[in-house]
């Protein structure tokens, strides 16, 4: 029987697999570890601010990552492992700061975004009830017959019409200088915020500036249909189910204009409901 003394050591390859494994999985596990502290300090990033976070450090977070990893595959010493563990801290730390930054920023914007808000909100009720002054309903009921038909009262929708214009201009400036004190306030904080609330009024200008064409024509058509109806006195009668003309050249004109005058009234509305969303 032989003695512990005498037993053979293990094959010296089967020692060397052995610390080939214990290296690859220690590795391994500091880049797990790697991967998990960097989320970490990615979470810091408040909601709204992960495409902004992915835009100013995307490159760099990927590339610096590859070159940490392929340094701790190439570590052959403690001092390199250290060394790749003080440089991904110092990652880390990066992009906590920068999540941090975005949250500063957040903090700052929310109350001004809040109070745009507010005022937008203030603005649309407004010109909504400056706009209700303005209604040419009673046009329509005299043009339909239910309203008696009265050459003054059509006088004071003509006057009503062309207020209703200028007030049309008025809002518009109002609303440009609205726009350009809060792209100030808000680049005061954040020039790319800024860029963002520009980006979001341009694309809703259009819309907008459509609309309020099609308010500003409502208008027109409606200060010319009173004007062809006051020239026309005596030339038609009022009867229940609208006016009659005499002839069948201003009928045609009546029912061109009033044709249009209604196709711009659906637009009014349409925006009007969209204001008040």
């Amino acid at each position: 029987m032989q003695s512990p003394a005498s037993e053979s050591p293990p094959p010296p390859d089967s020692t060397v697999a052995h610390h080939k494994n214990l290296r690859r999985a220690t590795r391994v596990a500091f880049v797990v570890l790697h991967i998990i502290i960097l989320v970490a300090a990615m979470s810091l990033t408040p909601d709204g601010y992960f495409f902004r976070l992915g835009e100013d450090t995307g490159v760099p977070l990927v590339a610096s990552s590859i070159i940490l990893w392929c340094l701790l595959l190439s570590a052959k010493t403690r001092s390199g492992i250290t060394t790749f563990c003080v440089l991904a801290v110092g990652q880390a730390g990066l992009m906590a700061g920068v999540g941090l930054h975005f949250r500063a920023e957040d903090r700052a914007l929310r109350p001004i975004f809040e109070e745009i808000a507010g005022k937008q909100n203030r603005w649309k009720s407004r010109w909504e009830s400056q706009m209700g002054q303005f209604s040419m309903t009673p046009l329509f009921e005299m043009i339909s017959g239910k309203r008696q038909l009265s050459v003054g009262e059509l006088r004071e929708l003509q006057t009503q019409a062309r207020a209703g214009r200028a007030k049309l201009s008025e809002a518009q400036s109002d609303m440009m200088l609205l726009v350009a004190d809060e792209e100030r306030r808000i680049a005061s904080v954040s020039s790319v915020a800024a860029s963002d609330f520009r980006r979001g009024y341009e694309s809703t200008r259009l819309a907008s500036e459509e609309g309020m064409k099609a308010m500003e024509d409502y208008f027109t058509d409606a200060d010319q249909l009173v004007e062809f109806l006051i020239d026309r006195q005596g030339q038609y009668s009022q009867t229940p189910n609208g006016l009659v003309f005499k002839r069948d050249v201003d009928t045609e004109a009546f029912n061109k204009q009033r044709d249009a005058i209604a196709h711009l009234q659906e637009q009014v509305n349409s925006l009007r409901q969209s204001l008040g969303r």
